[in-house]
């Protein structure tokens, strides 16, 4: 085995996407996904069941074909990895349990690593070429090639995690140790999004089409709450908002007025609010911890490029490295949770004993 260049295959159904990846250290040399959204959008969001039974009949596939693209084979394999939490419960155990039985049946070290961790350092996957996704992580491997090029560099750091269920607010000392200064007290922002989007008979995924009338909208127009503005601390709060956006919503439509106007400058108001909110706390945590020299972000809701670059002008105007994902790299894939595990693999964070990788279960509350 070359521990200087080892093979990570990883795997990720913690919801409705079943994912596998295979990464050469930070390298994406193949990462496959396979989505679910056309068969739930007839229910309205993610059914666990009807993800489940996708996840078994498509994961053999997709397994398959990521070993494909990466013009490798299992045996070639040094480390397999899989989100063990969070999720939904009876679909992690799906993408969890196959990555077991491979690890068990070839011998191979085994790391079940936590979804959101994923996505925090997500930002720092490499392409098949070797390229960085952003400048600022470029900079960091020309200046410090010790450590992979970017421990020493970009830490300590500070992480906004936005997915559809999570909104949060880490502190990064290292890769590896956490500290959760914030969170969603209720709904995420990914959800007010969603449940918003239904509000406006806009279908699932509604988020996407929200952003992008919000476009075409005026700010001030119509204006919303921002959430938690004055509350103090570091967390967050959409589940005011989604009920202030349902009673205008209903108030609009008993003035008689067609959806179509005033709909574009209620989603503009909508994303106001949220990118005001979001900017007021990183901005108190940016204050607050003074020593951070980054700031992270993952998570599928940075596929709003409006808020990836809000984000990053309030980022830059404190002269701070901006890291952040490629666009196919925000929503739910194994390639992030194949990262992870390449960390945790230099760590000796590994499992080998065949009896303690049949131990490891899902954790669908699981904490970062």
């Amino acid at each position: 085995m070359d521990n200087k260049q080892p093979l990570v295959l990883a795997f990720d159904t913690s919801c409705d996407d079943t994912s596998v990846a295979v990464l050469k250290r930070r390298k994406v040399l193949s990462s496959v996904v396979s989505s679910q959204v056309d068969i739930h959008a007839e229910w309205g969001g993610v059914v666990p069941d009807i993800a489940r039974r996708e996840h078994e009949k498509n994961i053999p596939m997709v397994y398959d074909e990521a070993l494909k693209k990466a013009k490798v084979k299992t045996e070639d394999i040094d480390y397999i990895a899989s989100t063990y939490g969070p999720g939904l419960a009876i679909d992690l155990e799906i993408g969890l349990n196959f990555a077991k039985e491979l690890a068990i049946k070839y011998s191979k070290p085994f790391i079940p690593v936590n979804h959101m961790e994923g996505h925090l350092l997500s930002g720092l996957l490499e392409n098949s070429k070797g390229k960085a996704f952003t400048e600022d992580v470029e900079k960091a491997k020309k200046e410090n090639s010790d450590n992979d090029g970017i421990k020493e560099e970009l830490f300590p750091a500070l992480g906004l995690l936005i997915s559809g269920k999570h909104t949060e607010l880490i502190y990064v000392k290292k890769v590896g140790d956490y500290v959760k200064l914030g969170q969603t007290l209720d709904d995420a922002v990914g959800e007010a999004f969603d449940k918003v989007g239904r509000i406006l008979n806009f279908g699932y995924p509604g988020g996407p089409t929200l952003t992008e009338f919000a476009k075409k909208g005026e700010s001030g127009k119509i204006e919303f709450p921002v959430p938690m503005k004055n509350s103090n601390d570091l967390n967050f709060s959409y589940s005011g908002l989604k009920t202030a956006a349902l009673y205008k919503t209903k108030e609009l439509r008993e003035e008689g007025k067609k959806d179509k106007e005033w709909v574009y400058d209620f989603c503009r108001g909508f994303m106001d609010a949220i990118v005001e909110s979001l900017v007021i706390k990183l901005e108190s945590a940016i204050q607050e911890y003074g020593d951070v020299r980054s700031v992270f972000v993952g998570g599928g809701v940075f596929n709003s490029e409006e808020i990836l670059r809000e984000i990053g002008r309030v980022v830059r105007s404190y002269g701070l490295n901006y890291v952040y994902p490629a666009k196919e790299y925000r929503g739910d894939n194994a390639a992030m949770i194949g990262l992870v595990g390449y960390y945790k693999a230099q760590l000796g964070d590994y499992i080998e004993k065949h009896e303690e990788i049949e131990k490891v279960d899902r954790v669908p509350r699981l904490s970062l």
